[in-house]
């Protein structure tokens, strides 16, 4: 399978070339979205910040016809504990996936990876890649961090988080 992403949203620094390189030619499969939250002082504000997110992305992933996976690639100041933002990652996916499939009746996949933490870009790169190769439907939605899928692809990650 030719995976095409598109590439939409914010472009932190300094991965920002990198998550742009993504992008291919053609009807993209795949939607990567980075949210950067970095300048929010609080979890409450990056919370607040990453809700009001959601009408841009959602808007943007319904009018791409072929997609069958979203990875929204979150991003938060160090002093935001990373817990304090899984809940909302989750919800964000579980809203997404379930917002998308009512309005398009297909099944796309919905990853909210938390990068906060990551340091390796090109690794970063394959697990998108990895996950933007595939059908919909192993994923689901998930909530994921940057440690979760350092050493494993997000499906993996994602169904070790279901048990």
């Amino acid at each position: 399978m030719n995976p095409r992403i598109a590439v939409a949203g914010d472009r932190p620094e300094p991965m920002a070339a990198a998550i742009a390189s993504l992008a291919t030619e053609g009807e993209p499969t795949c939607l990567v979205w980075t949210v950067n939250l970095e300048a929010e002082p609080t979890a409450r504000r990056s919370r607040i910040e990453l809700k009001q997110r959601y009408d841009s992305l959602l808007a943007h992933a319904s009018g791409l016809a072929a997609l069958r996976n979203l990875v929204v690639l979150l991003r938060h100041a160090d002093r935001v504990p990373e817990r304090k933002m899984h809940a909302a990652a989750a919800a964000l996916a579980t809203r997404l996936h379930a917002d998308l499939e009512r309005a398009r009746g297909r099944y796309v996949d919905v990853a909210v990876v938390d990068i906060s933490s990551c340091t390796d870009t090109r690794r970063l790169l394959d697990r998108v890649e990895e996950v933007a190769g595939t059908a919909a439907g192993p994923v689901g939605n998930v909530a994921l961090t940057w440690n979760e899928i350092r050493d494993r692809s997000i499906h993996s990650a994602a169904a070790a988080s279901q048990f």
